[in-house]
């Protein structure tokens, strides 16, 4: 009888080490394959190779500073630049201040709109029905006359008209010379004082153009990118970057840029100062509670007076931005 129990004994401590094997060969199982799922490529991952795609237009500055001041908080998807940056489709000619003129400039297919006031902004009267479209120019000659720059005809190719003080024409050439301009059929190229004609903004498009001499001019892309020559237009260089320009201006000695701005709830209009080809701001301005709608803001700077219009508003500073009389 005894030997059949001791063979049982014998036997069993065998099969407990089987059992203890079988379980350690599965839990190293076990471990194994959680190694192998933690260090597995996700399924259909894509490698890639070369130049990646360019940046959203809402990565870059200008639409960074448009969209964070955009009226429509509950639109998900950001527009691109050149959406927030909009062509202008203003302009302002100010001469004292309290006269200026204003004028939406139209397109190809329907004229442009000339404005007066004499009363610093409060009222505004039609005065010449230039029948030219888009407007790409507001002057004054040297007796005094107005002067309209824009297309003419299905063509819309350039003209420049002249208004005498009772509002007659008193001079028109398709040959305008010694005037910075955009040209109307192309609103991205330029033409100098001279015979250049050039497209700057390579890429983009022409926010603004502003000229401080016959030789020297400034002009801003949608996209921020900050262009100047001192050769008349012939050859154009980078000077720096201004991102959320919407309108610029040249007068008092200085260039002139309004569009967004941090911290302004508002129009940010700053002063530039150019030396050595490159940009240099002297000064930031926010004129708070200004509608920033792109293409709808135009400015121009005297040297007495400083005129923004926005939206349906029109404010005038004569201190050099410390105050601004409201219209």
């Amino acid at each position: 009888m005894l030997g059949p129990v001791r063979r049982k004994w014998r036997v069993l401590p065998l099969a407990m080490l089987a059992l203890l094997v079988a379980i350690n060969a599965f839990l190293i199982v076990l471990l194994l394959r959680s190694q192998r799922e933690v260090n597995a490529e996700p399924t259909g991952q894509i490698t890639l190779t070369g130049t990646l795609p360019s940046e959203p237009a809402a990565s870059s500055p200008a639409a960074r500073a448009s969209a964070s001041t955009s009226p429509n908080p509950e639109h998900s998807s950001s527009p691109s630049t050149d959406q927030e940056v909009a062509v202008p489709t203003r302009l302002v000619l100010a001469t004292s201040s309290k006269k200026a003129w204003r004028a939406t400039v139209g397109d190809c297919e329907k004229d442009g709109r000339v404005e007066r006031s004499t009363n610093g902004g409060k009222s505004w009267r039609r005065t010449v029905k230039p029948a030219l479209g888009p407007l790409v120019r507001l002057g004054v000659e040297s007796d005094g006359n107005l002067y309209v720059l824009g297309g003419a005809g299905k063509d819309c190719s350039i003209r420049y008209i002249a208004y005498a003080k009772d509002r007659a024409t008193a001079g028109q050439t398709d040959k305008p010379r010694d005037l910075w301009y955009r040209d109307p059929k192309d609103p991205d190229r330029i033409h100098g004082t001279g015979s250049a004609e050039a497209t700057p903004c390579k890429g983009q498009h022409v926010v603004g153009l502003a000229s401080s001499s016959r030789s020297e001019a400034l002009l801003v892309c949608t996209r921020g990118s900050v262009m100047v020559t001192t050769d008349s237009g012939k050859s154009w260089k980078g000077a720096g970057e201004l991102g959320g320009t919407m309108a610029v201006a040249a007068g008092g000695g200085r260039y002139w840029v309004a569009g967004t701005g941090e911290n302004c709830d508002g129009v940010a209009l700053r002063s530039l100062a150019l030396s050595g080809g490159k940009i240099s701001s002297d000064r930031t301005l926010c004129i708070a509670d200004l509608p920033l709608t792109p293409g709808q803001i135009a400015i121009d700077v005297t040297s007495k007076a400083i005129w923004l219009w926005a939206g349906n508003k029109v404010r005038i500073s004569t201190d050099a931005g410390r105050t601004w009389t409201s219209q």
